[in-house]
């Protein structure tokens, strides 16, 4: 999982980015606060607003760590004036029923994975394609300090996938971005013969892709029912975040790890509903997107040491990581086999050529930035030296937080 250095120069931070500005509407029905004389927010003019925020994932999760550290920023930002229904763990609305929670008012805030909703989301699952054939060659870490950075960026008021989903009901707020995916499975292997027929959970089309080219099936589970799909033997192994892996439990029915040289999984975001969105004053909204910056350093920190905490990890369950050099050949030549995404656009992408020149961008930006400015080395001798660096790879995380607050990439 080496990367060659692009050729593009990348773009220089240039100011403070203004993401999600261009997807906030007017906010007409939002009444800004009073200035307190001094350039601040006099937050004692605001009224109350109490949000509902929904969530899948375990406790102790990165994802739920991201979530509560945003919320508990944004109260903090707001002196208390904006607050949470917080319900954790699936208990308001299952992962594939968020749409549907998000239009109906059940929640406000909640967690959507763009892959659960190919026929809704047409146009922003081709633009997570996009950004896959951008970032499936950063390999690890970079995937998790370039990739991250270059997902938060991606959606700065630009993207085509905007107008779509607010459409449907949601603007994206905090992505969520790790990789390459842990393969987990029930029974050890070393070559895609010993893959041939198993069926692996998969969460979207191009991880069903990449892991059938190894001879396995895909079939979707939601994230809750896949520990006892594991256990039972409905499903064979199953792909996922190291995160959901460990929060999960699921090394203790699939001890067996391996990392692919696979595309992260784009599209993973916490959003909130169009209607809520526009309710907002735009002091308010200000306060949401700089209270992501925190949030996401601690992301980004937290998902490397899990990589390195799997190591250990699966041993302890009674298996162990597994070289992936003799399965990625049939990963890669999956990979050279597919179509330029300008090819399969949607009709309503206007100008793909454009969208995707502006991913790639964005992309080597980050990329550059994580080499040449942050020095995280690209080569290792292999998976268990790279999975060992954990989050002290980057020495200086808070040049990276002031990145994404500057919007590196943007022109």
């Amino acid at each position: 999982m080496i990367r060659t250095k692009r050729a593009l120069t990348a773009a220089t931070a240039i100011g403070a980015v203004a993401l999600l500005a261009g997807c906030a509407g007017n906010s007409a029905e939002a009444e800004a606060p009073s200035s307190d004389g001094a350039g601040g927010v006099d937050w004692s003019s605001v009224e109350p607003v109490e949000l509902t925020v929904s969530s899948i994932f375990a406790p102790g999760a990165t994802s739920t760590n991201l979530i509560e550290d945003w919320m508990d920023a944004v109260t903090g930002g707001t002196e208390g004036k904006v607050t949470f229904d917080y319900y954790p763990t699936g208990t308001l609305h299952p992962a594939p029923e968020a749409l549907s929670a998000l239009s109906s008012d059940l929640t406000d805030v909640t967690f959507v994975s763009n892959g659960f909703f190919p026929d809704q989301l047409p146009v922003s699952n081709w633009d997570d394609l996009v950004v896959q054939h951008a970032l499936n060659d950063f390999g690890y870490p970079n995937t998790n300090i370039a990739g991250i950075g270059q997902q938060v960026i991606h959606y700065d008021g630009e993207s085509a996938a905007l107008d779509e989903m607010r459409q449907v009901g949601f603007v994206p707020l905090i992505p969520m971005i790790s990789g390459p995916a842990a393969l987990t499975c029930g029974a050890e292997f070393n070559s895609a013969d010993d893959l041939e027929g198993r069926q692996v959970r998969v969460a979207n089309a191009v991880a069903q892709g990449e892991n059938e080219a190894l001879g396995m099936t895909g079939v979707f589970t939601p994230p809750n029912e896949q520990y006892e799909a594991l256990q039972r033997g409905v499903i064979d192994c199953a792909v996922n975040a190291v995160t959901t892996v460990l929060s999960g439990g699921l090394l203790e029915v699939s001890p067996w790890v391996t990392f692919l040289n696979t595309a992260p999984s784009s599209g993973a975001n916490w959003v909130i509903s169009t209607g809520a969105w526009d309710s907002l004053a735009p002091e308010i909204q200000a306060v949401m997107r700089d209270a992501r910056y925190a949030a996401m350093e601690r992301f980004a920190k937290d998902t490397l040491d899990q990589y390195n905490e799997i190591v250990a990890a699966s041993k302890d369950a009674g298996g162990g990581i597994i070289d992936p050099s003799k399965l990625n050949k049939d990963v890669n030549e999956w990979w050279a086999d597919q179509p330029d995404p300008a090819t399969v656009a949607p009709d309503s992408v206007k100008d793909a050529a454009a969208e995707i020149e502006r991913t790639n961008a964005i992309a080597d930006a980050w990329w550059d930035f994580s080499v040449d400015t942050l020095g995280v080395e690209t080569e290792h001798d292999d998976i268990i030296d790279a999975l060992d660096l954990g989050s002290g790879v980057v020495d200086d995380w808070s040049a990276w937080s002031d990145a994404l607050a500057e919007g590196l990439g943007t022109q």
